[in-house]
């Protein structure tokens, strides 16, 4: 570990690492600083980029603060997992930044502050070595993101966005703070094996619980009701960082916490419970990005549904340790690869997503079209990301869902009674594959084909100068992430491994072989060979109005999204709760999540009715007072006699 008075390169890395963040979060509270808290954290950002560079030059490295707390001591410490998540999530940061810094929201030193807090909160959760300094960072992420997602609209959705992710964090807290005490030590590094000083029972209740308290901040159905509205009401920036940067610190906490603390031993049955779980969330997350009319409500469903797809991996891990150490990691490395490329093309869509709205003015897919053609090089970048959401190869989105079905495809190691599920989980895939890759092609349709159906999207105003710049670097990482993935597959298997300790390569438990280079070049090849024929033998073009069966055609005769959902929803009814009629002339479909209706609305009516009641008791009477106190110790004097 690095001591307190050494001055080396690895604290020189640190200081260049921390401090500008630090800095920059201090000046962006004194709201006077201009571009300073922006560019600190650019300076922070490029700085996390070069971590696993870092880390492979000098690996090992730790620090532990000067000033500790009575709760313990505040340690940091990079190993490869940590340092590779650290640097991907750098990117996209940085491209986030960069966007930032060319829109048009007119964003505030304040906010810029913030953006520097969070790196830090983050960062710091993917690399604490220490119990207190960890919780203290996740409960920074969570209140820095309510901070960032204020609006002068609808406060509801931050405030419910806080409510379910604190509820998450208590049980997170109960669960770190039991590890704490088991343990005797709050050194995160000396809780290796926990789970077989706690038992068995212990171990599965803490992997429950560790699931269920990540899952309120990834969207794990019932906690995700938050979702739809945090991303469509906050601003697109703080929503981009919730969904990538900040679901990438809790995917490496969780696998953290479930395999290289409690263990995978005898985590069979707890792993296919949430199997189940998040096979439901996936399923329900595809479903319903396929109804809604906003582009980023259809990426948060979209989150949903990736994230279900790497907790699913993470479950499927339990359940194949015992068994076949090779199909483990192979899941693992599945399930954290696309996590990566998840904060890469998500980003790269709603940062694209941002850019449509501030040239258009709208923010309903059923006003956009016919941006492909004033608008073609985010449109290219767009359908980079729409290629990657729908796993098509050669994207990064391929390849981690090839590897999820490479994982289920070859599970003859494992005990026959789970075998017979994982058809079941293939199909689950398969159905969940074509459901969004339906979706993303109506979202890109929508918004850059066709018609246009606005003045906004007929007459858009020029994009502004280098905003196109973050969005194509994203475009481009979704390519090499897809077409290079084997280096970076095999350093994250590596440090996947190491923290789990699997001593097992995920190259045993592929069923088949695939070159996503080879396989990326012969689809480009093709696609060029195509475009080139179609120009050498191309015959004069001679342009004409469609017939309309004797009338005009105009942008009201296109198909409308709620029309392209109908059959989807027509099969599923009942489980949308959907209700149809006429409004303003037009025929529309509303929605309420079956877990808003009849889960939070009636215990939020619950919680008001005993609130009411509890009321009550605030006469402001002294008396009434005066009896409270007599009663409560009458009752503690009998409690204590009887004990």
């Amino acid at each position: 570990m690095v001591g307190t008075g050494d001055i080396g390169l690895d604290s020189v890395y640190l200081i260049i690492l921390f401090a500008p963040a630090a800095i920059g979060m201090l000046c962006g509270l004194c709201g006077r600083s201009g571009r300073l808290p922006g560019i600190l954290c650019a300076v922070s950002c490029v700085a996390g980029i070069l971590c696993f560079p870092f880390h492979t030059f000098s690996p090992g490295l730790s620090y532990e603060l000067p000033v500790g707390s009575y709760l313990g001591a505040y340690a940091v410490s990079f190993d490869q997992l940590g340092s590779i998540f650290i640097s991907v999530s750098s990117v996209v940061f940085l491209m986030v930044m960069t966007h930032m810094s060319h829109s048009g929201h007119g964003y505030t030193p304040r906010y810029s502050g913030m953006c520097c807090a969070l790196f830090l909160a983050v960062t710091l959760c993917m690399c604490a070595d220490s119990a207190i300094l960890l919780l203290l960072a996740w409960e920074a992420v969570s209140m820095v993101t309510f901070l960032m997602a204020r609006t002068d609209g609808n406060e509801s959705a931050r405030w419910r966005f806080l409510a379910v992710t604190h509820i998450g964090g208590l049980v997170l807290m109960a669960v770190y703070g039991y590890m704490w005490a088991a343990t005797g030590s709050g050194y995160l590094h000396d809780w290796q094996g926990v789970g077989g000083i706690v038992g068995p029972t212990a171990s599965v209740i803490m992997v429950l619980l560790l699931f269920i308290g990540f899952g309120t901040k990834l969207g794990t159905v019932p906690f995700h009701a938050w979702m739809p509205d945090m991303y469509a009401a906050s601003p697109t920036h703080t929503t981009v960082l919730l969904t990538t940067v900040c679901s990438n610190a809790a995917v490496l906490m969780l696998f953290r916490a479930v395999y290289a603390y409690v263990g995978a031993d005898g985590m069979t049955d707890a792993g296919m419970v949430l199997v189940v779980l998040s096979a439901v969330t996936a399923l329900w997350g595809a479903m319903e990005s396929m109804i809604q009319t906003e582009p980023k409500r259809i990426l948060a469903y979209s989150s949903m549904e990736n994230m279900a797809l790497v907790t699913l991996c993470l479950s499927l891990g339990l359940v194949f340790s015992p068994s076949s150490p090779s199909l483990t990691a192979l899941v693992i490395l599945a399930g954290l690869l696309h996590a990566l490329n998840h904060s890469v093309f998500k980003s790269l869509m709603l940062l694209t997503v941002d850019s449509v709205e501030d040239v258009t003015g709208e923010r309903q897919i059923d006003r956009l079209g016919g941006l492909a053609k004033v608008l073609p090089a985010l449109s290219a970048v767009a359908f980079v990301g729409v290629a990657s959401l729908a796993a098509i190869p050669p994207m990064n989105g391929f390849i981690s869902e090839w590897l999820m079905l490479q994982s289920l495809i070859g599970t003859d190691a494992i005990a026959s009674d789970l075998r017979v599920a994982m058809p079941l989980l293939v199909a689950m895939m398969g159905v969940c594959g074509m459901i969004v890759a339906t979706s993303y092609a109506r979202l890109f349709g929508f918004m850059f084909l066709g018609r246009p159906r606005s003045k906004g999207a007929s007459e858009p105003r020029p994009l502004r100068k280098g905003s196109i710049g973050p969005v194509a670097v994203l475009a481009g990482m979704c390519v090499a992430m897809g077409m290079l993935s084997y280096p970076l597959m095999d350093a994250l298997s590596e440090g996947a491994c190491a923290v789990a300790g699997i001593d097992a390569s995920y190259r045993d438990g592929l069923s088949g072989s695939l070159e996503p280079l080879t396989l990326g070049i012969m689809i480009f090849g093709t696609i060029a060979v195509v475009l080139v024929a179609s120009r050498l033998f191309s015959r004069g073009r001679t342009e004409t109005d469609i017939w309309g069966c004797g009338g005009t055609l105009d942008e009201r005769m296109q198909y409308s999204s709620e029309g392209f959902s109908q059959p989807l929803v027509r099969v599923f009814h009942p489980f949308y709760g959907d209700t149809s009629g006429i409004e303003g002339g037009r025929y529309r479909t509303r929605f309420q999540e079956p877990f808003v209706k009849y889960i939070y609305i009636p215990l939020g009516s619950i919680l008001l009715r005993t609130s009411l009641q509890v009321k009550r008791l605030q006469t402001g009477n002294i008396q009434t007072y005066l009896g409270y106190i007599l009663a409560t110790l009458v009752v503690a004097l009998m409690a204590v006699r009887l004990l």
